[in-house]
């Protein structure tokens, strides 16, 4: 369970974790990375792609005899653009910047089409460079916060988010719930069949809580063996009630086939509304308290309440 502890803090020391939580919650976030923790899965090196293939035409556009036209803007611009596009899922920071930048990369398909003077697709083209290489950026600076074996976003993006619903609270009102996930026998998946296989298995259900969960909550991997939801617009006890579909769902199925064996999953949780009067800290800490009240009670279980 020491995976509880926060970047800042040497060890196990939970009482430092209120504090912590608080600072690390004031940092600012990357470039381009929501509040909800968007979607990350564009295509591998799509922009990439974008971007050298616009280079090498401008470069051409440059270089051409100024007396005759300029190459057409490859095709693949567009289709690349369009691909990234249809893989961002809505709501994602990138969506609206890679909308434009498919607009700018029609517009000048057309242009480079007609008898459109060289100077203006250089200035246009430079544009829309400039505005890839910023999508290219952003996106990087998303991955940079998903946990590489899971996936799933980390505690820093977990606190960022947490932050963003307590402002939505402060203005709103509504409820939303923090849930603090534990799985019960991983340490016997390790110790038994290797980490290898322990990490197939954090993975296997790092997916399964990803894709049981409601549109507009959020999963994210705060180390070890522990996870966290996120659940907008659910009071503790709707929230008790998503714990308790989520750990029959996922139980019933094996997550890991290893050595001709079938491994499970199970998991006890605490859960904790979110409170405009109180810190991140707070908070955390009062999900953590119930976490170990539902550990102390016993495996499986889908609550512990102080």
């Amino acid at each position: 369970m020491g995976a509880w502890a926060f970047d800042e803090i040497q060890g196990g020391n939970r009482a430092s974790m209120a504090a912590a939580a608080d600072r690390v919650a004031a940092d600012s976030r990357p470039p381009g990375c929501a509040d909800d923790g968007a979607d990350l899965q564009l295509p591998a090196g799509v922009l990439r792609h974008v971007r050298r293939s616009l280079s090498h035409w401008l470069e051409g556009v440059l270089e051409a005899n100024p007396m005759a036209r300029p190459a057409l803007l490859p095709g693949q611009v567009e289709q690349w653009l369009a691909q990234a596009l249809q893989a961002a899922s809505h709501g994602s920071s990138l969506q609206p910047g890679l909308a434009d930048a498919l607009q700018q990369a029609h517009a000048l398909q057309r242009m480079s089409a007609v008898a459109t003077p060289s100077r203006t697709l250089v200035r246009e083209g430079l544009g829309l460079l400039m505005r890839v290489s910023d999508l290219e950026s952003d996106w990087a600076a998303q991955q940079a916060w998903l946990d590489p074996l899971t996936g799933l976003p980390g505690r820093r993006a977990l606190l960022q988010r947490l932050q963003s619903e307590l402002s939505r609270l402060r203005r709103q009102g509504d409820h939303c719930c923090v849930a603090l996930l534990d799985l019960d026998q991983f340490k016997p998946v390790n110790d038994q069949f290797g980490h290898l296989v322990g990490d197939r298995y954090l993975a296997a259900f790092a997916g399964a809580l990803s894709a049981r969960l409601r549109s507009y909550d959020a999963a994210f991997r705060y180390g070890g063996d522990e996870f966290v939801l996120c659940l907008p617009q659910a009071s503790e006890q709707e929230a008790r009630g998503v714990i308790e579909r989520l750990r029959r769902d996922i139980g019933e199925k094996p997550l890991v086939n290893t050595q001709g064996r079938d491994l499970f999953a199970a998991f006890s949780a605490g859960v904790a509304a979110l409170d405009p009067h109180k810190s991140l800290g707070q908070i955390l800490g009062e999900a953590d308290s119930r976490l170990y009240a539902a550990k102390r009670a016993g495996a499986q279980r889908p609550v512990g309440v102080a």
